[in-house]
C-alpha cells in the first residue's frame, strides 16, 4: 500500500512539472468605457475546452499567461449585478483585446447539474438559478424566501422568521432535498431524518453569488438526501480591489437588519479575501411575543500559488434564537373517526398555534471548508476538499403555555467530517471523466436535563462511510448532443451507541455494518440550433442514509423508573428511489427568452417510517413503536416556466407546477388517506422586475391550491387530517440607486411590502405574517 501511495505521489509531482512554459499570452480586457480591472480571465485548451490557467486583469486591464500554443481565452466580470463576457482564440506571443459585452443567455453557466461548470445549453437536467442581482432586487432575507418561486419547490415555514422551515421537491418529503454550501453537503446529523431542515430558517442571504436548484435525482453526484432535488448556495469568489457594501433596514413585526460585505485582493488575484456578516432580529413577530434573532458570518480566502492552482478556505457560522409557540390543536366536535377530511376553519374546528412564554430554541452551526484544485495539464485536473460541520440545538421548555408542561432542556449535537478527492480527465473536447473517493464520519449526541436532575440523560452514536464515484460527460455532433452518466457506491460503518444508564437499550447488540447503497444517474439532451430547441431526458436513482436517530433513537422516561425506551433499528436499510423526467426548452430572441416544460415521475421504492407495532431489536423491546423499513409512494406531474429578459430593463420569470403525489400507506395511521400531506396539486409563481434607469420595481407572487395537513388532538389523543387553503402571497419591492463620485460609490434605497393583498393564511395550522413592510439603505463602495 505504501509503495502504491508513493508511486501516485511521484506521478502527481511529475505531472505538476511537465508543463513549464516560456512563451506568453498577453492581452487587455476592455468595455465600452475603457480598461476593466479585476476581470477574471480563463485560459482554456481548444482540444478539451478545460480551464488550464486563471488570472485577473490589472488596473490597466492587462493580463498575462505563461503558455505556448493556441488557446481559448475567456473574460468575465460583473457590474451592477449584470454578467459581462468575452471570448477569443489566441496564439502565444501575441496581443489580444477582450471586449466585454452583456452575456446573451439569461444564465451563462451552472454547476449543480454536473458538479462542474456547464453552459446552460449543455445541461441535460431540470435546473434553475437565481442570480445575485435578482436576489438584490427582490430584497429577500432568507434562503427559503428566495427559492419559493422555483417550479416544483414547495416551502413550508411553521410561523414567522426563525421557525422550522422545510423544502419539498416535486411532491416528495422534507428529507428528499439536499442542501449544499458551495457544492458541499450541509445537513444536521442530529436531526430525526438527518437532513438540513433544522437549520434552513437560519440561512440568511448574507453573502451569496447565486442559488442553483437541480430538480430530480442527484444522489450519484451529491450523495444522501438528493432524491427529489438539490439546492446549492454559492458564495462569491473574492476579487482584486477593495470593495463592498454596508446596509441597514427595519420594518414591521419589530424588524431590524444589518448586513456588511467587504472583499479585497492583490492586483493579479494571487491572494484575495471576502468577509460578510449580517444580523436580523424581530422583537415582536407575528403575535407580538415571537421574538427571534439570527447572526450569520461568512468568510472566504483564496490563494493562487500559480495560475493553475487554487487553495480556498471558507467559513459559515450561524447563531440563532427563536421563541416557539405551542402546536395547533383540534377544536369543537370531532368526527367519529379520523378517516374524514376536515375543512380547516380557525377558531371553529382548530385552534392555531398559541403563545408559549417559556418555550425557546437556541441554534448554532459552524462549517469550515478547505478546497484545493489544480489543473495538472490541459487534460487532467485534481481537486481535494475537507469539510467540517458542527451543529447544536438547545430547546428549553417551562411549565407555562397551553396544556400540561414540565420544565426540561433538550440538547442535540451533531458533527460531520467529510474528505473528498477527485480527478477530472478530459482526453478530448468530446469526453470528460470524473472519478474519486469520499470519506465521511458523523456523530450524534442527545442530552436531556431536568430541574431536579433525576431525569438527566445522554445518548451518543456515530457512523461512517466510504464512497467511490465516477461520472462521464460526453458530447457529439458539434455539442448538440449531450450525454451524462454517473455511479456512486457507498459502504457504511456503525459505531456502538453509548447511553447514560448501564441497562440502556441496544446495549446487548453487536453493531454490524448495514447494507451498502448504489445509485446511478443518466441524462441526455439534443439542441436543435436552427430552431433553438432543446429536448432532454434525465433518469436515475436516489437514496437517503438512515439517520443516527432512526438507527438508535430513544426517549427517556421516569414513568416506570428511569429508563430509555428504544425507537430505532440499527439494521435499517437506506431509502431508495427511482425517478425520470423529460422536457423541452425553447429559446427565443438569442436566448433572452426561454420556455420550458417538464414531465416528472418519482417512485419511493424503500423508505423509513414509524410503525406503531414493531418487532424487537434482539432482546431490546420497542413497546411504543419505532422506525422500520417500508414501501413509499409515487409523485408525478408537470413543471412549466417562462424566463424573459427583454433588453436590460425587463426581467420576468413565471412558473406553473402540477403535482399528484400519493403514499402506499397513509401518513396518518387509520385515516385511509393516501394523498401526500403538505403538497398542493397546483402552484403558480411569478417574479417580475422592471428597471427605469436607476429605479427598479419588483413584484413576486406565490399562489397555491389547497392541501392536506395533520393536527394532533390533545383531547382525544388522535391525529386528524385537515384541508387548508393554499397560500396567496404577493410581495412588492422598489428601489433607487444614487451614484456618488462617478459611480465609484453608490447609495441604494429600497422598500418592500410583504403579503401585499393581506391574505390570511395558516401553514399546517400555524399563523403566518399579514401585510407588513420594511425599508432599508445600502452604501456600496
Amino acid at each position: 500500500m505504501t509503495k502504491i501511495l508513493l508511486t501516485l505521489i511521484s506521478l502527481l509531482l511529475f505531472l505538476l512539472n511537465i508543463n513549464g512554459q516560456t512563451a506568453k499570452i498577453e492581452g487587455r480586457v476592455t468595455n465600452d468605457v475603457g480598461p476593466v480591472a479585476g476581470a477574471e480571465v480563463i485560459l482554456k485548451s481548444p482540444e478539451t475546452n478545460r480551464p488550464v490557467q486563471t488570472t485577473f486583469s490589472d488596473a490597466s486591464g492587462a493580463f498575462t499567461f505563461n503558455a505556448s500554443g493556441t488557446f481559448i481565452v475567456e473574460a468575465r466580470s460583473t457590474r451592477n449585478g449584470t454578467l459581462f463576457f468575452a471570448k477569443a482564440i489566441v496564439k502565444s506571443d501575441s496581443q489580444t483585446e477582450l471586449r466585454l459585452e452583456p452575456a446573451k443567455l439569461v444564465n451563462e453557466t451552472v454547476i449543480v447539474s454536473a458538479d462542474t461548470e456547464q453552459s446552460v445549453q449543455n445541461v441535460s437536467k431540470s435546473v434553475d438559478t437565481i442570480s445575485a442581482l435578482e436576489l438584490r432586487e427582490r430584497a429577500d432575507i432568507t434562503l427559503v424566501d428566495a427559492i419559493r418561486i422555483i417550479p416544483g419547490i414547495r416551502i413550508q415555514q411553521l410561523g414567522g422568521f426563525g421557525r422550522l422551515a422545510t423544502i419539498k421537491s416535486r411532491g416528495l418529503r422534507n428529507q428528499d432535498t439536499a442542501l449544499l454550501l458551495d457544492g458541499v453537503r450541509l445537513r444536521d446529523s442530529s436531526a430525526i431524518t438527518g437532513d438540513a431542515s433544522p437549520f434552513l430558517a437560519d440561512i440568511t442571504l448574507t453573502s451569496v453569488n447565486e442559488i442553483e436548484v437541480l430538480r430530480g435525482p442527484g444522489s450519484s453526484l451529491y450523495g444522501t438526501n438528493a432524491i427529489g432535488g438539490t439546492i446549492d448556495f454559492r458564495t462569491p469568489a473574492p476579487t482584486p480591489g477593495f470593495h463592498g457594501q454596508v446596509s441597514a433596514g427595519g420594518g414591521g413585526l419589530g424588524l431590524a437588519r444589518f448586513r456588511a460585505n467587504i472583499s479585497d485582493g492583490t492586483e493579479n488575484g494571487s491572494f484575495a479575501y471576502g468577509l460578510g456578516v449580517s444580523r436580523t432580529a424581530y422583537t415582536k413577530g407575528i403575535d407580538g411575543n415571537d421574538n427571534a434573532h439570527n447572526t450569520n458570518f461568512q468568510s472566504r480566502i483564496d490563494f493562487r500559488p500559480d495560475t493553475s492552482s487554487l487553495l480556498s478556505t471558507r467559513f459559515f457560522i450561524s447563531d440563532a434564537y427563536v421563541r416557539l409557540n405551542s402546536n395547533p390543536d383540534t377544536r369543537g366536535t370531532l368526527p367519529a373517526s379520523n378517516n374524514t377530511i376536515i375543512v380547516a376553519k380557525p377558531g371553529v374546528n382548530f385552534t392555531p398555534d398559541a403563545d408559549d412564554p417559556d418555550d425557546r430554541q437556541f441554534s448554532q452551526f459552524f462549517n469550515a471548508q478547505i478546497v484545493y484544485s489544480h489543473a495538472i495539464n490541459d487534460k487532467l485536473a485534481f481537486r481535494g476538499l475537507y469539510s467540517g460541520l458542527s451543529t447544536r440545538r438547545r430547546n428549553e421548555s417551562g411549565p407555562l403555555g397551553v396544556g400540561f408542561q414540565s420544565s426540561s432542556t433538550s440538547i442535540f449535537k451533531g458533527q460531520i467530517h467529510t474528505a473528498n478527492i477527485s480527478f477530472d480527465f478530459t482526453p478530448n473536447r468530446f469526453q470528460n471523466f470524473r472519478f474519486g473517493y469520499e470519506f465521511e464520519d458523523e456523530k450524534f449526541e442527545n442530552i436531556g436535563l431536568t430541574t431536579t436532575g433525576n431525569g438527566n440523560f445522554f445518548t451518543r452514536v456515530s457512523q461512517g462511510s466510504d464512497t467511490l464515484f465516477v461520472q462521464d460527460l460526453a458530447n457529439a455532433f458539434d455539442g448538440r448532443l449531450q450525454l451524462a452518466g454517473g455511479v456512486r457506491f457507498q459502504r457504511f460503518r456503525l459505531g456502538d451507541p453509548v447511553f447514560s444508564l448501564q441497562n440502556a437499550p441496544y446495549g446487548n447488540i453487536i453493531s454490524k455494518n448495514p447494507p451498502s447503497a448504489v445509485t446511478f444517474d443518466g441524462a441526455a439532451s439534443y439542441f436543435f440550433r436552427t430552431s433553438q430547441t432543446k429536448l432532454r431526458l434525465h433518469f436515475g436513482s436516489g437514496y437517503r442514509v438512515p439517520s443516527l436517530y432512526e438507527r438508535f433513537g430513544s426517549f427517556f422516561s421516569n414513568f416506570f423508573g428511569p429508563q430509555f425506551i428504544a425507537l430505532g433499528d440499527p439494521d435499517l436499510k437506506p431509502e431508495k428511489a427511482a425517478a425520470i423526467d423529460a422536457g423541452v426548452e425553447q429559446y427565443f430572441f438569442s436566448g433572452r427568452a426561454v420556455v420550458s416544460a417538464t414531465y416528472f415521475y418519482t417512485r419511493l421504492i424503500d423508505t423509513i417510517g414509524f410503525g406503531n407495532v414493531v418487532s424487537n431489536i434482539g432482546s431490546t423491546s420497542r413497546p411504543f413503536g419505532g422506525y422500520v423499513n417500508q414501501k413509499g409512494g409515487i409523485s408525478r406531474g408537470g413543471e412549466f416556466s417562462l424566463r424573459l429578459k427583454a433588453r436590460r430593463a425587463t426581467h420576468v420569470f413565471a412558473s406553473y407546477t402540477y403535482v399528484n403525489s400519493d403514499q402506499r400507506e397513509p401518513q396518518v395511521s387509520g385515516s385511509g388517506i393516501v394523498r401526500t400531506l403538505g403538497i398542493p396539486s397546483h402552484a403558480f409563481t411569478l417574479s417580475a422586475t422592471q428597471r427605469f434607469k436607476r429605479f427598479w420595481l419588483n413584484f413576486d407572487l406565490t399562489a397555491e391550491s389547497s392541501y392536506l395537513a395533520p393536527i394532533f388532538s390533545n383531547s382525544v389523543f388522535s391525529t386528524y387530517v385537515y384541508r387548508f387553503k393554499g397560500n396567496r402571497r404577493g410581495d412588492i419591492t422598489a428601489g433607487y440607486t444614487i451614484p456618488l463620485q462617478s459611480e465609484r460609490f453608490s447609495l441604494r434605497l429600497f422598500g418592500t411590502i410583504e403579503n401585499l393583498f393581506g391574505f390570511k393564511y395558516y401553514e399546517n395550522g400555524f399563523k403566518t405574517i399579514g401585510r407588513t413592510g420594511r425599508i432599508g439603505a445600502s452604501f456600496q463602495f
